[in-house]
């Protein structure tokens, strides 16, 4: 299987950075624009129950945008740690590969949890219970995002490191 992975590799491995980069850029772009430009736009609508079912709207969109993207990500993920051989180079490289699949790990947690807090939400609405729904959503909205985006900024940085720029 791991020379299959260095094959495909070197087969491809322009393509296949190309598609790490891409993806961490949409990823951390989509958290940012979530939270610095459509958030603020969701606060100003004075209706509690519209206000809800756009963020609800927001969410599952952002959602449905986020899982290909992550799954691309640990994709290419995978193809680079071992074509790149880090497991047999410098050991502080290898410690970085490691640190950043942490925090990468860390930040698939946190959007699983985010699907959690968004069901909750969503059946909150639907019973009526629009405070609750809400809570959910700003917790997403004003906790998680950030906290990923922050992740993924640290994460971004490791990885231009290893790429010895």
């Amino acid at each position: 299987m791991r020379e299959l992975l260095i094959e495909i590799f070197g087969n491809f491995t322009r393509l296949i950075i190309l598609l790490h980069i891409v993806s961490a850029t949409l990823l951390i772009g989509g958290l940012f624009v979530l939270r610095v430009v459509a958030a603020p736009v969701l606060k100003r609508i004075k209706d509690d129950k519209d206000r809800v079912e756009k963020s609800l709207f927001l969410m599952k969109r952002f959602g449905i945008f986020v899982l290909p993207v992550m799954l691309v990500l640990i994709l290419a993920s995978v193809f680079m740690n071992v074509g790149l051989g880090f497991k047999y180079g410098n050991p502080t490289m290898y410690i970085l590969v490691h640190t950043k699949e942490a925090i990468w790990t860390f930040i698939a947690f946190n959007f699983i949890y985010m699907i959690f807090k968004y069901k909750n939400a969503k059946k909150a609405y639907s019973e009526g219970e629009w405070v609750e729904a809400e809570e959910n959503i700003v917790l997403m909205i004003n906790y998680l995002i950030p906290l990923n985006f922050v992740l993924g900024f640290i994460a971004t940085y490791l990885g231009i490191i290893l790429r010895g720029y």
